[in-house]
């Protein structure tokens, strides 16, 4: 017998998919000590700018779990998802901007045509554990929210907890090409949680505390005004600082490089390097333009042992060194 989830995927999508490559990045957010606990926003990076994701689901192959190790804080003028977060309530109550929801894109109830089935939210909205079998939060596969930003981003979540957070999700979508695709079994943990902002120190509004650049630099152009980018020396157009590695550490076989700048790889391709603690190179990889996600990001598949590891990133007169840890 077919079950909810299963039901909803007939109606609304296609029922046969192919896996893609979808990672979960979480961002600490400061909640101005307002309410106890931790503020964590959690978002998927999708494999392309061309794909898009409609739901976050579970089914009877694999279900979803969004757990802490102490409580999630619900607003009493709040809710599961976005569709009861007001704007215009938050500016009389500002703790509910601190309030623990799902969604896919929006932070409030404004243009939000989120849908949800099968999601028994009584725990939750108690400040428990979400668990769900067979059920999902989506829009209808033509709702701009389906949409990354520019750096391939999609809003999941926001959890604010007076513990650990951890989830296991699953995603369904559509490529470029309008086929379905499904990632299963993704995992996050607040344990790893970045800072978002410029991370630039050329830039006007660098942000020494930002671990994770949002791609909000603005840079002087000695006219007085700002603008959010600029061209670097290299002829890559790569500046030689602001490459971050992410999630560090690693947990899973890949992992993204992130540069401050937009790159061009159209006259030189990156190549990466991976040396093990003797300094042996390990692994070596040559990236093209092609494989630039939302700008500035590429992903990089490996088979590392548990160690800790030094990435030689190179392309044309542009070089930086980053350190890893990758663990099993």
């Amino acid at each position: 017998m077919k079950r909810l989830f299963s039901l909803i995927a007939c109606c609304v999508f296609l029922s046969s998919a192919f896996a893609a490559d979808v990672q979960l990045i979480v961002e600490q957010i400061d909640n101005q000590d307002l309410v106890d606990g931790n503020t964590y926003r959690v978002y998927a990076i999708l494999p392309s700018a061309d794909h898009t994701l409609h739901a976050v689901f579970a089914d009877d192959d694999n279900d979803m779990a969004i757990e802490t190790t102490g409580s999630f804080y619900q607003h009493p003028l709040g809710n599961s998802t976005t569709l009861d977060i007001n704007p215009n309530v938050i500016t009389i109550q500002p703790s509910l901007a601190y309030d623990s929801w799902l969604t896919i894109g929006a932070v409030d109830n404004v243009a939000n045509n989120l849908w949800t089935a099968g999601i028994e939210d009584e725990q939750f909205n108690a400040g428990q554990a979400l668990h769900v079998d067979d059920g999902a939060w989506f829009l209808i596969p033509t709702d701009e929210r389906c949409k990354p930003d520019d750096q391939g981003k999609i809003l999941l979540m926001q959890l604010t907890t007076t513990g650990t957070a951890s989830g296991s999700l699953n995603f369904q979508g559509w490529d470029g090409n309008g086929e379905v695709w499904q990632s299963r079994g993704v995992t996050f943990e607040t344990t790893s949680a970045q800072v978002f902002g410029c991370t630039d120190m050329d830039a006007v509004n660098y942000n020494m505390a930002a671990s994770y650049d949002d791609g909000t630099c603005q840079f002087d152009n000695n006219e007085g005004s700002t603008t959010g980018s600029v061209t670097g020396n290299s002829i890559s157009g790569i500046k030689n600082e602001g490459v971050t590695v992410f999630p560090n550490p690693v947990l899973e076989g890949q992992f993204n490089i992130q540069f401050a700048q937009q790159l061009d790889l159209r006259e030189d391709n990156l190549i990466v390097e991976i040396f093990d603690q003797s300094g042996k190179r390990v692994m070596a990889e040559e990236i093209t333009n092609q494989a630039v996600i939302g700008g500035n990001r590429v992903i990089i598949d490996h088979d590392l042992a548990a160690g800790q590891y030094t990435v030689n990133i190179v392309a044309g007169d542009f070089s930086d060194v980053a350190q890893v840890i990758v663990g099993r």
